[in-house]
């Protein structure tokens, strides 16, 4: 497999990577297929394991013991109603506010992207058949938020991420 090449593309493949984890717990990174190691153009292996970056996210997600499922409910209504995008932007980010209020030792990116994670996952479990629908515009929101993207970019890229 090619290595996603762009900071967008890199989201939206670990985002869909999220998302069959969620909806698929059979293929749950701990039984991952190995073969599916990403290659740069020169046919070598590069630092970019999706599988490995996704865990790591789930692990920063599993951190969050906030409760979602309201949350999850009201972004599963406006992702009916085709509005998704700007109810998934304000449920993430006063969330994350909220939990860096909580602990002021807590970057607002790693709550960010915990609170972004964990919602994916409460969606795909409360309603799987919405889940790829809240999927990109997640993705279009984590790429267009400067301040997490220059978080991600300062850590080293997605591949250097720490849960």
């Amino acid at each position: 497999m090619k290595s996603p090449q762009t900071f967008e593309e890199q989201t939206e493949y670990i985002l869909n990577t999220l998302l069959t984890d969620f909806l698929e717990p059979a293929s749950q990174i701990a039984n991952r297929d190995l073969s599916d190691l990403v290659e740069t153009d020169s046919g070598k292996d590069c630092s970019f394991d999706v599988s490995v970056i996704a865990g790591r996210l789930r692990m920063l997600g599993d951190q969050f013991n906030g409760e979602l499922e309201a949350s999850a409910q009201n972004v599963i209504v406006e992702t009916i109603h085709g509005q998704s995008g700007a109810i998934l932007q304000n449920t993430v980010q006063s969330l994350s506010q909220a939990w860096c209020a909580q602990d002021s030792s807590l970057a607002y990116e790693r709550a960010f992207l915990a609170v972004a994670v964990k919602l994916l996952e409460c969606v795909a479990h409360v309603a799987p058949e919405m889940a790829r629908q809240v999927a990109g515009p997640m993705a279009g929101m984590i790429n267009r938020n400067r301040t997490v993207r220059e978080f991600i970019q300062s850590q080293g890229g997605w591949e250097n991420l720490e849960s």
